[in-house]
């Protein structure tokens, strides 16, 4: 207490190069969120199988998640998930549909935080894609059963073949999304 005026520095005002990094990584899985559901919405493979959309969907937020240090990474793309499907675009007609999809990202957070530190984490991680994609069919079959809203996979093959079919498609997602996060961070490394 001497009088004098401590002065801060101007650059603290500013954002740093860390901060920017921060930011554009939140919104790289933002945008990662938004590619699997537009990729989901606008892809169509007439191959009737439930869930068939997993390989994609799943291995695109597996590899974000693996490739980002952000404690909640998944959340962002589920984030973007739900503000996405908002618009009227995508031609979703099920009023569950957003709820649905931030499912897997939201339960993939917290299977990274399960797992991040275990010997086999990426195994497990691939794992826990395929049940954090089943998680979409669940919820269905609980909204199908609390309001009889009708789901045409249900109608068409039963509530067991959708389930299994969409626990089956999101382990190879996961799967896949792993080892994109592993070649992009081999190409990564050697530059």
């Amino acid at each position: 207490m001497n009088g004098d005026v401590r002065q801060r520095p101007i650059l603290k005002a500013f954002p740093t190069s860390e901060t920017l990094s921060g930011v554009l990584e939140v919104i790289l899985l933002f945008l990662a969120g938004i590619l699997a559901i537009v990729l989901h919405a606008r892809l169509r493979t007439p191959i009737n199988i439930p869930g068939h959309h997993g390989l994609e969907f799943m291995a695109i937020i597996l590899a974000a998640r693996l490739s980002s240090n952000l404690k909640w990474a998944s959340s962002f793309s589920a984030l973007g998930i739900g503000l996405f499907i908002l618009f009227p675009v995508l031609g979703f007609k099920d009023p569950m549909m957003g709820f649905n999809y931030m499912l897997p990202c939201l339960f993939m957070d917290l299977a990274y935080f399960v797992f991040s530190n275990r010997k086999y984490n990426k195994l497990a991680l691939s794992i826990a894609a395929g049940f954090g994609y089943m998680l979409i069919p669940l919820s269905r079959l609980i909204t199908t059963t609390l309001t009889g809203y009708p789901y045409g996979a249900f109608i068409k093959h039963g509530f067991l073949t959708p389930i299994t079919t969409f626990l089956l498609f999101g382990l190879l997602g996961g799967i896949l999304g792993t080892g994109l996060h592993l070649i992009i961070k081999r190409v990564f490394s050697k530059k």
